[in-house]
């Protein structure tokens, strides 16, 4: 099984809509099969990047809450 090339792209701080913005940008960028995870502490991400990967065919791998954020994993 090959290695999969994760990217992380950290939101902590910005407010809705911003981490869901960006990772819209940075998925733009990757190669299929990679994976994104994107931390967050903005409450919003969650439900925002789940429905977003939903909707544009990318699959959630995971979501896991951290001391004060979010790592939210989608792989393209």
């Amino acid at each position: 099984m090959p290695a999969v090339t994760t990217d992380v792209l950290d939101a902590r701080g910005l407010l809705c809509p911003g981490p869901l913005m960006e990772a819209i940008r940075m998925m733009r960028e990757l190669a299929g099969g990679r994976v994104l995870v994107v931390l967050s502490d903005d409450p919003g991400a969650r439900t925002d990047l789940s429905l977003w990967a939903e909707k544009s065919g990318h699959e959630l791998v995971s979501i896991v809450e951290c001391a004060s954020w979010d790592e939210i994993a989608i792989r393209t």
